[in-house]
Order: C-alpha cells, then structure tokens, then sequence
C-alpha cells in the first residue's frame, strides 16, 4: 500500500511531467499571434507595433530553452549511438555515465556563468528597449532551460542505466 505522501508526490510529478510542453504549447502560438497581427498591421497600414519583434525574439529565447529541457527529456539531443551499440554492455553504461557527467558539467557551467550575467544585469538595472522590462528576466531563460535540463538529463540517464540493467537480466 502507497503512503499518502507518495501518492500526492507522484501525482504532483505526473503534473510536472509535461511542464516544458505546456509552456511550450503556451508560447509558440502566442509569438506567431504577435507577428502575425504585427505584420498585418503593417501591411496594412493601420499602425506599427513597436516592440512586437522585441517580445517575439524574447518569447523564441523561452521557447529555446524550454525546448533543450523537454529533448533532454526524452534524449532527443544529437548523439552517434553507432559506435556505443556496437560495444559491450558495460561499455556502453561506462559511456553512459561519461555522457551524463559531461552534461552535468556543461549546464552546470553555463548556469554557473549565467548566475553572474544575471546578477550584474539586475545591479545596473538594464532594461529591455522597446517593451522597458527587466533584462534580467530575458536572460533568466537560460538559467531555468539549463537546470530543467540537468534534471532532465539525469532523469533520462538514470531510466536509461535502469532499462540496461533490466535487459541484461
């Protein structure tokens, strides 16, 4: 019988499951909302929209980032499996484990380094030219795309690493 804890917590990660998707499914028809109606306008010449382009580009850095979570997600990132397949087994988790730590490290780095981006943007009080909105929360992007990714990625690996050791036996 489950605890009521772990009910309530699988039903909150089920949720958050397909939280990049729902963002993404969010953002993408409302940054093609926004040129669209932008580009009538103007063709149109009924007025121009001035930071229409400003707030498509910051919605396409969002969709960027929380796309690289939700392909890390299912492994969809680019990688030659050729070779791994062809080795053995524990090759194979070797390279595994390998491939995990080196995108641990690399989103660990850039967050590392974005952190400081972030906290100098907010020091200055830089702010974003026709929409006048923080420019620290346009760069924070990177930050949340690459700590969703590391979950991710090891989310990913560990299930990857489960399904090798149940193959085996």
């Amino acid at each position: 019988m489950l605890h009521k804890g772990t009910i309530m917590t699988n039903k909150l990660l089920a949720r958050l499951n397909n939280f990049e998707e729902y963002i993404l499914a969010v953002l993408l028809p409302f940054m093609c909302l926004v040129i669209f109606v932008s580009t009538f306008f103007r063709f149109t010449n009924l007025m121009v929209i001035p930071w229409a382009e400003e707030l498509a580009r910051y919605c396409m850095i969002w969709i960027l980032f929380f796309g690289i979570s939700a392909a890390a997600k299912r492994g969809e990132h680019f990688c030659v499996t050729v070779l791994v397949r062809a080795l053995p087994n524990v090759c194979q988790k070797v390279l595994t484990v390998v491939r995990m730590l080196l995108m641990a490290g690399f989103t660990v780095f850039v967050g590392w380094f974005c952190i400081f981006i972030l906290r100098h943007q907010m020091m200055m009080g830089q702010i974003t030219p026709s929409l006048r909105w923080p420019m620290w929360t346009m760069y924070s992007a990177v930050l949340i795309g690459c700590a969703l990714m590391l979950i991710r990625y090891t989310v990913h690996g560990i299930q990857e690493l489960r399904a090798d050791s149940e193959q085996q036996q």
